[in-house]
């Protein structure tokens, strides 16, 4: 299980579609969902408002849609705690992974926004991807998380923890012993090439857990069209297609698109 941390400035945010908001709200924060499914997203959102402004200014946003509010400030720019819709495309996506989910503290302030999701990693890079094509996070970074109490928390298997140790007691990483495969296949009772099968896998998935990188992850030009697609057809039928803050963002998809195609870099 891994978490990723990404970080929008409040400048680059007002070159998106969330830049209404910015008006709209002092902070808002995400505590929980409340219903989770693609286009059909509601959470519990903490939020103060700026001078003059009220939840229902939220049903302004193509995104978002005050459900109810379940608390009221007894003083003025008090925090609100509102049941919200979201239909944000980002948000969508991150449903339709199955695998990812967005963590308390991911917040919207006056220094920008902190989106936190946890998930496997594969499908933390693809909501990456996404993120990067509506807009450039100034700040990406990920850790490890920890599930479980037991050792078993890692990311090989007990038994490929095993074989990775005693392959490493042996000296096979340590070139001046030269151990053979043979060596150790023949001391465990494994055939040589079943040996060779493991210890590939377990290195496979290890350089994948600590080199892997959230940063440089791309989609090909027809997955951005796929996704393109996606996006204008949970548009559509959500009815925020003309919306303008909703072309920004297509706008910004497409952008990044072109980019691609012609051999830019979606991250400078």
């Amino acid at each position: 299980m891994r978490e990723i941390t990404f970080f929008w400035r409040r400048n680059r945010l007002a070159e998106t579609d969330i830049a209404p908001m910015l008006d709209i709200v002092q902070s808002a924060e995400f505590l929980s969902y409340l219903k989770r499914t693609p286009r059909d997203v509601h959470i519990l959102m903490k939020t103060v408002f700026q001078p003059g402004k009220k939840p229902e200014d939220l049903n302004e946003l193509y995104f978002l849609n005050l459900i109810e509010i379940h608390q009221v400030p007894e003083l003025e720019n008090g925090v609100y705690l509102l049941n919200v819709k979201l239909s944000h495309p980002l948000a969508n996506f991150n449903a339709r992974t199955g695998g990812t989910s967005t963590m308390p503290s991911s917040k919207l302030s006056g220094d920008g926004l902190t989106y936190i999701l946890q998930g496997s990693n594969l499908r933390l890079r693809l909501v990456a991807a996404m993120a990067r094509l509506i807009s450039k996070p100034d700040r990406i970074s990920a850790r490890r998380v920890n599930v479980a109490k037991s050792d078993e928390n890692g990311p090989l298997s007990n038994k490929q923890l095993k074989l990775a140790k005693f392959a490493y007691d042996c000296g096979w990483y340590n070139p001046k012993k030269q151990v053979t495969l043979s060596d150790m296949a023949e001391e465990l009772g494994m055939a040589r090439a079943t040996m060779s099968e493991h210890l590939s896998r377990i290195e496979c998935i290890l350089m994948d857990d600590f080199l892997g990188s959230f940063s440089n992850v791309k989609f090909s030009n027809e997955e951005i069209a796929t996704i393109t697609g996606m996006v204008e057809s949970d548009a559509e039928e959500l009815g925020v297609s003309d919306d303008g803050n909703f072309k920004v963002l297509l706008n910004n998809i497409r952008s990044s698109y072109t980019k691609n195609e012609n051999g830019g870099k979606l991250v400078e």
